[in-house]
């Protein structure tokens, strides 16, 4: 397997698992992240699943094609953006361990993010 199709297959199974337990266990996140809000996660946890089918595609039948790997890219570099956002400016009043799996998967993302940039030239 070659180091792209590598990495899209790993985004693609990482954010299918984390959207799946965003909609099964949206209520044990929700305490966990002190969260008040029924929608958030399932709402998060359905779009993950979606991209997740579209990474899927991507690296099983359009991998050759560097504009679509790109958008893939840019929306994780978006997901690492807007994760560090939340939590320097403390959008949401997050608990302490909310803030800190947000930046671990933040992190993660970040790194898959740059090996699909690079080996994507």
């Amino acid at each position: 397997m070659n180091e792209l199709k590598k990495y899209l297959t790993i985004n693609s199974i990482f954010s299918a698992i984390t959207g799946l337990a965003m909609l099964l266990f949206y209520t044990h996140l929700n305490k966990f992240f002190n969260l008040n809000n029924d929608y958030v996660f399932p709402f998060i946890g359905s779009n993950l699943l979606m991209f997740s089918i579209f990474v899927w595609y991507i690296f099983s039948k359009q991998l050759a094609n560097k504009l679509l790997v790109s958008i893939i890219t840019i929306l994780d570099w978006l997901w690492v953006f807007g994760s560090f956002t939340i939590v320097l400016f403390d959008l949401f009043d997050l608990s302490k361990n909310g803030k800190v799996i947000t930046i671990i998967v933040a992190v993660w993302i970040a790194f898959l993010a740059y090996n699909q940039f690079k080996n994507n030239r």
